[in-house]
């Protein structure tokens, strides 16, 4: 399950699910995610699903013709694809996209138990 995260120094203050409806940012209370700052627009970005060739799920920040923008990785954008641990700016607002599901599981070390009793290494 993909999630949004909003850390402040650190910790994390908000968590909010993403499932197969948008999940909307601006300022009004129509948005899932609202936030009160006068650099966010009323209706500025959304985060959507869509299913690629595979029928794999993939997420998508899209802005909503904001005036101020948003940005992943601190690059602006007017629709990208999102991937784990990408960083989200709204406004001056930062949080942190979580997928577990993308986590590539081949990329994980595989670790071998030496001859020596309680030494494991990894290659």
């Amino acid at each position: 399950m993909a999630m949004i995260i909003q850390t402040i120094d650190g910790v994390v203050t908000n968590k909010f699910d993403v499932g197969q409806t948008a999940l909307t940012f601006g300022r009004t209370t129509d948005n899932q995610i609202q936030i009160d700052d006068l650099a966010v627009s009323n209706e500025h970005a959304q985060v959507i699903c869509e299913a690629n060739s595979k029928g794999d799920d993939v997420y998508f920040l899209e802005d909503l013709g904001s005036t101020n923008g948003s940005f992943i990785n601190e690059q602006k954008i007017t629709k990208q694809q999102l991937h784990h641990k990408d960083s989200l700016r709204i406004g001056w607002n930062v949080f942190t996209f979580i997928d577990e599901d993308e986590v590539d599981l081949e990329k994980t070390s595989k670790i071998k138990k030496s001859w020596i009793p309680g030494i494991y290494y990894s290659k």
